[in-house]
Protein backbone atom coordinates (compact mmCIF):
# COMPACT_ATOMS: atom_id res chain seq x y z
CA UNK A 1 0.00 0.00 0.00
CA UNK A 2 1.06 3.59 -0.47
CA UNK A 3 2.30 5.32 2.69
CA UNK A 4 -0.20 7.80 4.14
CA UNK A 5 2.59 9.81 5.82
CA UNK A 6 5.22 10.47 3.14
CA UNK A 7 2.88 9.86 0.17
CA UNK A 8 5.75 8.47 -1.92
CA UNK A 9 6.80 5.23 -0.28
CA UNK A 10 5.27 1.79 -0.53
CA UNK A 11 4.90 -0.51 2.47
CA UNK A 12 6.47 -3.93 2.79
CA UNK A 13 5.66 -6.74 5.22
CA UNK A 14 7.98 -6.93 8.20
CA UNK A 15 8.16 -6.99 11.97
CA UNK A 16 8.27 -4.18 14.53
CA UNK A 17 8.59 -3.72 18.28
CA UNK A 18 5.60 -2.13 20.02
CA UNK A 19 5.83 -0.55 23.49
CA UNK A 20 2.58 -0.09 25.43
CA UNK A 21 2.44 1.83 28.71
CA UNK A 22 -0.38 2.24 31.19
CA UNK A 23 -0.04 3.57 34.71
CA UNK A 24 3.08 1.87 36.12
CA UNK A 25 3.15 -0.97 33.58
CA UNK A 26 5.33 -1.14 30.47
CA UNK A 27 4.88 -3.95 27.95
CA UNK A 28 7.30 -4.52 25.08
CA UNK A 29 6.03 -6.73 22.25
CA UNK A 30 8.73 -8.01 19.86
CA UNK A 31 8.22 -9.42 16.35
CA UNK A 32 4.81 -7.80 15.75
CA UNK A 33 3.76 -8.22 12.10
CA UNK A 34 3.36 -4.88 10.34
CA UNK A 35 3.55 -3.06 7.04
CA UNK A 36 6.58 -0.73 7.00
CA UNK A 37 7.15 2.13 4.55
CA UNK A 38 10.33 1.54 2.59
CA UNK A 39 10.83 5.31 2.27
CA UNK A 40 10.11 6.88 5.67
CA UNK A 41 9.83 3.86 7.98
CA UNK A 42 6.24 4.54 9.11
CA UNK A 43 4.73 1.39 10.63
CA UNK A 44 1.18 0.15 10.13
CA UNK A 45 -0.43 -2.72 12.03
CA UNK A 46 -3.70 -4.34 11.03
CA UNK A 47 -6.90 -4.10 13.08
CA UNK A 48 -6.59 -7.83 13.84
CA UNK A 49 -3.05 -7.43 15.20
CA UNK A 50 -4.11 -4.37 17.18
CA UNK A 51 -6.97 -6.30 18.83
CA UNK A 52 -4.61 -9.16 19.71
CA UNK A 53 -2.06 -6.72 21.20
CA UNK A 54 -4.69 -5.02 23.36
CA UNK A 55 -6.09 -8.39 24.52
CA UNK A 56 -2.62 -9.59 25.53
CA UNK A 57 -1.93 -6.25 27.23
CA UNK A 58 -5.11 -6.56 29.31
CA UNK A 59 -4.08 -10.09 30.34
CA UNK A 60 -0.64 -8.88 31.44
CA UNK A 61 -2.15 -5.93 33.36
CA UNK A 62 -4.45 -8.35 35.19
CA UNK A 63 -1.40 -10.42 36.17
CA UNK A 64 0.04 -7.29 37.77
CA UNK A 65 3.28 -7.08 35.83
CA UNK A 66 5.34 -3.88 35.94
CA UNK A 67 7.72 -4.57 33.03
CA UNK A 68 7.40 -7.43 30.57
CA UNK A 69 8.99 -8.27 27.21
CA UNK A 70 6.91 -10.63 25.07
CA UNK A 71 7.16 -12.21 21.65
CA UNK A 72 3.98 -11.49 19.74
CA UNK A 73 2.06 -14.48 18.46
CA UNK A 74 -1.35 -13.80 16.90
Amino acid sequence: MKCAICQSGVTEAGYVTIVLEKDNTTLVFKKVPAEICENCGEEYISAEVNKALLRRAREELERGVVLEMLHFAA
